[in-house]
């Protein structure tokens, strides 16, 4: 890991305070920014440095993860250049692609990355991406940064836009799995407290024997079924309500969105840099 292992989150935000939490979690030194810096008085609490001065926290540490629109990262990098020379920096942010963080950042370490919020509690799923340009050290300590979020997969920067309505809005499909399932325990009569665990935890349960069993989705399914059962009834009336194609019509039309904003970010920053030339 870096000697010192001190962090900059440059805007923590909802997804800058996760990622934030889970490198206090794991021993780094964090200093977390936002402009409202009253609204990160609970990462103050777990001991972070916090500020409103993006430029002090970058000074003061090794790597730097920009977790602000895309746009707003451009702004921010194209003002702290030298600051960020010869730093690793992880973007975090949507739409922003690799050829333009180091065509700013030509003399930095510079990563690619994709989160979602379940890495406040290590149970992230994190894809990144470099080019040819990071050492094998720089990558390392990337690496070092991502696993603290959970589960890292180095893939092809051309899939960030069709990963991130799965990995990145995935949390808030399970979430409402979870809460359908909860509302579900209440109507046959469970207590509220003991639904919610039973739901969570059968997720959970299900999530690592797809992970560590090795069969395909359909046969561990099938080791839940009997003929005439309860589970055969349940399965009956969800496919009735087409919740597979639901859940592929959801995800295909984030992953447009995803495709469309970033079309439009790129569009936008190309247009300005060419009103900048004139």
């Amino acid at each position: 890991m870096m000697s010192n292992k001190s962090v900059a989150i440059i805007g923590a935000g909802t997804m800058g305070s996760a990622v934030a939490v889970a490198l206090k979690n794991n021993g780094y030194s964090v200093v977390a920014t936002r402009r409202s810096v009253e609204k990160l008085d609970d990462l103050k609490t777990m001991g972070m440095e916090v500020t409103s001065d993006n430029r002090e926290a970058i000074v003061k540490s090794d790597a730097i993860i920009f977790s602000l629109k895309p746009a707003e990262t451009v702004v921010q990098i194209q003002q702290m250049q030298g600051e960020l020379k010869g730093k690793l920096v992880i973007s975090i942010c949507a739409s922003l692609p690799l050829s333009k963080l180091e065509s700013l950042l030509p003399e930095s370490t510079v990563i690619r990355a994709m989160t979602n919020v379940a890495s406040r509690v290590g149970g992230g799923f994190t894809a990144y991406s470099i080019t040819e340009k990071v050492s094998e050290e720089g990558e390392k300590q990337a690496l070092d940064i991502l696993r603290c979020f959970g589960e890292v997969e180095k893939i092809e920067e051309r899939y960030m836009d069709a990963l991130t309505p799965i990995s990145g809005s995935g949390p808030a499909y399970i979430f409402t799995v979870i809460e359908a399932m909860v509302y579900a325990g209440l109507k046959v009569g469970l207590p509220r407290e003991l639904a919610l665990r039973a739901s969570y935890q059968t997720i959970l349960g299900s999530a690592k024997l797809v992970a560590e069993s090795g069969d395909s989705l359909s046969a561990l399914k099938e080791t839940v079924i009997t003929p005439g059962g309860v589970t055969i009834e349940a399965l009956y009336e969800l496919e009735d309500s087409r919740i597979t194609t639901a859940f592929m019509k959801a995800i295909e039309a984030a992953a447009d969105k995803a495709k469309k904003s970033s079309l439009e970010f790129l569009n936008n920053l190309e247009e300005t840099e060419t009103k900048g030339t004139h």
